[in-house]
């Protein structure tokens, strides 16, 4: 229980401005951005890897302190059960699990495509901040949500 402790404090630390990103920062404003930390915007959420109890106990964290923030939730998950976001009214994007198809289509350049799909997600909902439990996405993944 104290790891969840230990998380949920860096994750509001994050969301307030008041601790390192997760993520690379953007390389400028411009109008267009979304407001500044504590004030509303989009967080994503990465869940990759998560699902059953510790992917639930996630979500009511997540919705948790975006409501009290705020924030609007964007949860990226690798999996195929998308019940428990429809459940709870949370956008969700679905990414491929790069790993897991590499071993099946060696052949296909999947980490790219996952590294296109995070640019995408990105782009449209033009993220504030980036916070991710389960396995942590490629560090080339987080820093195309940041491309504009």
């Amino acid at each position: 229980m104290t790891r969840w402790r230990e998380r949920l404090t860096a994750l509001v630390a994050r969301w307030r401005g008041a601790g390192p990103a997760t993520s690379p920062p953007a390389a400028s404003p411009s109008p267009a951005s979304p407001a500044p930390a504590g004030t509303g915007g989009v967080v994503v959420v990465t869940v990759l890897g998560l699902e059953g109890e510790p992917l639930e106990k996630v979500l009511d964290l997540v919705q948790a302190q975006c409501r009290a923030l705020g924030r609007k939730p964007v949860l990226v998950t690798d999996g195929c059960a998308l019940e428990p976001f429809r459940r709870r009214r949370l956008i969700v994007e679905q990414v491929p699990d790069a790993e897991a198809m590499a071993e099946r289509a060696p052949d296909l350049p999947w980490q790219l495509y996952r590294e296109r799909l995070f640019a995408l997600i990105g782009r449209r909902w033009r993220p504030s901040a980036t916070v991710s439990f389960g396995r942590r996405p490629d560090v080339r993944c987080l820093a195309a949500l940041q491309e504009r």
